[in-house]
């Protein structure tokens, strides 16, 4: 059993998870972010555990959706993903790491939590 992150090559696979943690995203916007290598997510024994959607532009890797499903949440699930996000991001040798902006109190500890700037960047 292990944690794995990876790109969505194939989200039909795992819609019925994503739709446990977005059930708002419509199918037609988990494949165009699929198909445009923007989807990245994590497995915990054959079930999607969280997911992001990252575009790179610039000198950095945006992180435009970045959610864990809530049962799996404070598990160290957050902090795996965002590790392979920062590994992501030197791989195309981007310089930051940005989040989106959020004044959700969960959100803003878990990004205090991983030592963001109050710009929401990571500078790698």
């Amino acid at each position: 059993m292990r944690l794995s992150f990876q790109a969505a090559d194939v989200w039909p696979t795992y819609s019925n998870d994503l739709t446990k943690i977005a059930p708002l995203v419509e199918p037609a916007q988990w494949l165009n972010w699929q198909q445009s290598d923007q989807l990245y997510y994590c497995v915990f024994n054959q079930r999607v555990v969280a997911y992001c959607v990252v575009a790179a532009t610039g000198e950095a890797l945006v992180v435009n959706r970045f959610s864990v499903r809530e049962l799996t949440q404070r598990r160290g699930i957050g902090l795996f993903m965002f590790q392979q996000l920062l590994q992501l991001a030197e791989s195309k040798q981007l310089n930051y790491l940005q989040f989106p902006h959020s004044n959700d109190a969960p959100a803003l500890g878990f990004y205090q939590h991983l030592g963001l700037n109050n710009q929401f960047e990571f500078k790698l």
